[in-house]
């Protein structure tokens, strides 16, 4: 027998309510939904390129390209490394002036520094993130909270690209650092080289051992700010 729709329906009001009261106490949640914070993030017009990776538009908003890391331009004392220079020189070259569109990543949109943390869209429609791993000019930079569809097209274009000896990684992967051993953490997704006192502090069940430096970028790990090997630009 078919129970009226109100009898089968009575037991949830209770649950409604409570839903209802709770947004009625506490209207501050739910303010900075998914919704809202894609809405942040309009298109704007390219001004200035920090670096192979973070970009600033000329209404002063500054994007830093989800999912990727290009190697560091150093302090004004400090030595690059390799191919920071040129990794800079191909962002400028391809998105300085152009306006682009601007797409949430994953479930942060914003980093400590306030940057957007975003896909780039060119006005063609190409991601400058993947143009930028497909070059070898940037390296994956994988993060628990970035979009897995996009972490795994970031990560097969690295692999290409390190195949294919594309921009970095002919001289990175030919240089001593290459036949190190290394030593990744499955939990935070970063790689040491193993003789770094902080790789041994990575709990045993984390632990993952990379034969050599280009095994540890094929597996999608990337590499710590502490105890860096990345050669300089003179070398």
């Amino acid at each position: 027998m078919v129970m009226p729709s109100f009898l089968l329906s009575s037991r949830h009001i209770g649950a409604f309510l409570l839903a209802a009261l709770v947004v009625l106490l506490f209207p501050g949640q739910g303010s900075q939904t998914y919704a809202a914070q894609v809405q942040d993030m309009p298109p704007g017009t390219v001004g200035h390129c920090f670096d192979g990776d973070t970009l600033r538009f000329t209404d002063r908003r500054v994007v830093r390209l989800a999912g990727i890391d290009a190697p560091e331009l150093g302090a004004p004392l400090q030595k690059a490394g390799y191919y920071a220079r040129e990794a800079r020189k191909l962002l400028s070259a391809t998105v300085l002036r152009q306006r682009v569109r601007l797409l949430p990543a994953g479930t942060v949109h914003r980093d400590n520094y306030g940057r957007f943390l975003a896909e780039v869209l060119l006005p063609d429609g190409r991601s400058l993130n993947d143009l930028m791993i497909a070059s070898g000019a940037a390296f994956f930079y994988p993060h628990n909270d970035l979009d897995s569809r996009l972490q795994e097209r970031l990560l097969a274009a690295q692999q290409e690209a390190i195949r294919e000896r594309r921009g970095m990684w002919e001289h990175v992967l030919a240089q001593p650092v290459a036949e190190k051993t290394y030593l990744g953490n499955r939990q935070s997704l970063r790689f040491f080289p193993t003789d770094c006192p902080e790789a041994q502090r990575i709990k045993p069940r984390n632990r993952v051992h990379f034969g050599t430096l280009m095994d540890a970028f094929m597996a999608g790990y990337a590499p710590a700010r502490i105890c860096p090997f990345w050669p300089t630009a003179h070398q």
